[in-house]
């Protein structure tokens, strides 16, 4: 597929646990050459859009695709087209950082020398940490180890969820970095779920407010453009919607 076509399609999403909705009638678009940024406050639902996305968590309603590729009618296939870096606490402590990439390599079918696996080690020193076990990794380390797995494969989408929490002021600008580039090459589409605000302008090129079930704002790239000048004014917006008494309607920004 070629730049700006989609890697993700959500249709009329519905998600949730034990019968109870979080998350309702979300569509929503990410092409490749794509950061997309996911805001929310706590319990907003971040959380449950990717679980529902990379197949954790089965929908009520709704349609996603990878890729082109249906979740639910071939989900191992749609699967193998995303990179998902999971919650730092969820990596298998037992397992050396070595064996846990050699795990996750093997299952796209990819060797442990993959580019996209030694420039990922290289660029965030990962190196001396691979025969360590996982058990004694800081949180810093586990995201580290945790956003190189995504990357194994160079799949057309990649998913983060808060994966720049733990990163120190290095780690954090290699990673923005990675994802730059990866963008700019037309090639993948970035998802990146954060509840650092401030970040989102200056690294995505389009945002999405969760708030109340549902999409209740959205940024293009000229309005998060926009929202640099002056400093602050981006965060003023994400405020200012989610203090909002809820209408079901949503908002979309330009510049």
């Amino acid at each position: 597929m070629a730049s700006n076509d989609p890697a993700l399609e959500i249709t009329g999403l519905a998600a949730g646990y034990r019968g109870r909705a979080v998350i309702e009638n979300i569509d929503l678009v990410v092409r490749r050459g794509e950061i997309l940024g996911l805001l929310g406050a706590n319990g907003s639902g971040k959380s449950t859009l990717l679980r529902a996305v990379t197949g954790l968590l089965s929908p009520f309603a709704g349609r996603v695709a990878i890729d082109g590729i249906d979740l639910a009618g071939s989900p191992e296939r749609a699967k193998a087209r995303f990179g998902f870096a999971v919650d730092p606490a969820d990596l298998p402590e037992p397992l050396s950082g070595r064996q846990y990439l050699e795990l996750v390599a093997s299952l796209r079918n990819c060797p442990l020398d993959d580019a996209s696996i030694s420039e990922g080690v290289r660029r965030l020193g990962l190196e001396p940490w691979l025969v360590e076990p996982i058990a004694d990794y800081s949180l810093g380390t586990r995201a580290k180890l945790s956003i190189v797995a995504a990357l194994v494969g160079a799949p057309p989408l990649l998913v983060l969820d808060e994966s720049l929490n733990g990163l120190d002021p290095v780690a954090a600008w290699e990673v923005k970095q990675m994802l730059r580039e990866l963008a700019s090459s037309g090639r993948h589409a970035i998802i990146i779920s954060t509840h650092v605000v401030e970040t989102i302008p200056a690294l995505c090129i389009g945002a999405v407010l969760l708030a109340g079930g549902g999409i209740a704002a959205r940024w293009d790239n000229s309005a998060l453009a926009a929202a640099l000048h002056p400093p602050g004014a981006f965060e003023a917006q994400v405020m200012a919607t989610l203090r909002a008494p809820a209408s079901g309607a949503e908002r979309r920004l330009s510049a």
